[in-house]
């Protein structure tokens, strides 16, 4: 069967334009669509200084493999690295990041700070949301937002995201497999003919922000080498939601100075690689 013309792909946005220029465009992108991408951040050093931190430590991971397997053999969660040279602030507290998701989200907060590493060889994940709808049969506002930050060149070749654009739209609890937050076989067959996946190639530092409730996965990684990648959510205020956000005691002058509350623990050693509690 042949497939049928869709939309166009998840638009960009070059953010280090004047913010009137693409804020309003961007925001009626993302509802539309319910993933955009923004360029031009400027975080293009900071996210490759944090790219080879993050690749340093993936024997640990490797070591590790079972405990902090996400869905699939080769997609591993992967706590990004503390420290007080000014990349926490500046990935948590992006000035047009926030002004995207404040808009969707009047006074959001930083809920979880984690990262996504797909190791070489690694299976494609499973089509899935990552957050169920809070009722039954979904139709309401966004609630939450997902925000992952590139950190290498990342394309298909390394195992970029793959989105199902427009799925927001469709959440509820008949959409995935009992017990999960897998999308069912037959739906994702009959989306594909109507609006195809697309695949989202990004730059050391891209953003891509998506509703938590878009169909999506992380593919396969065909290369030689790990590919990380952050993975923020920012939720609305009154969101009852269990915080993850670990930080390094010599961060929190600088993060409580955004203009974002960040649900974060702060401690005095080093944060790094392993989940706190997994794997130790």
């Amino acid at each position: 069967m042949a497939v049928a013309p869709h939309a166009p792909s998840v638009r960009s946005f070059d953010v280090s334009a004047p913010q009137d220029t693409w804020l309003d465009a961007a925001g009626q992108a993302l509802a539309a669509d319910g993933a955009v991408l923004l360029t031009g951040t400027g975080l293009a050093g900071r996210a490759r200084e944090v790219g080879e931190r993050m690749l340093a430590e993936v024997p640990l991971l490797v070591a590790h493999h079972d405990a902090l397997m996400a869905y699939d053999d080769g997609h591993m969660r992967h706590r990004p690295p503390g420290g007080g040279e000014g990349h926490v602030a500046a990935f948590l507290g992006h000035p047009a990041v926030l002004a995207l998701c404040g808009g969707a989200l009047p006074g959001p907060r930083v809920i979880s700070y984690h990262g996504h590493t797909v190791l070489p060889g690694s299976s494609p994940q499973p089509v899935h949301a990552d957050w169920e709808p809070l009722w039954p049969q979904g139709g309401h506002p966004p609630f939450m937002l997902a925000v992952n930050i590139a950190l290498v060149d990342t394309g298909e070749h390394n195992g970029s995201i793959e989105v199902w654009p427009g799925t927001h739209q469709l959440a509820s609890q008949d959409v995935y497999r009992p017990g999960s937050l897998c999308v069912r076989e037959d739906l994702l067959e009959e989306r594909r003919h109507s609006r195809p996946p697309e695949r989202v190639a990004m730059r050391p530092g891209e953003v891509l922000v998506r509703d938590v409730r878009l169909w999506h996965r992380g593919t396969r990684n065909t290369s030689g080498t790990a590919r990380p990648m952050l993975w923020l959510l920012l939720a609305a205020p009154w969101l009852r939601a269990e915080p993850s956000v670990l930080l390094e005691a010599d961060v929190r002058d600088a993060v409580e100075e955004l203009p974002v509350e960040v649900a974060a623990e702060y401690v005095g050693h080093p944060v790094g690689a392993l989940s706190e509690g997994e794997a130790r």
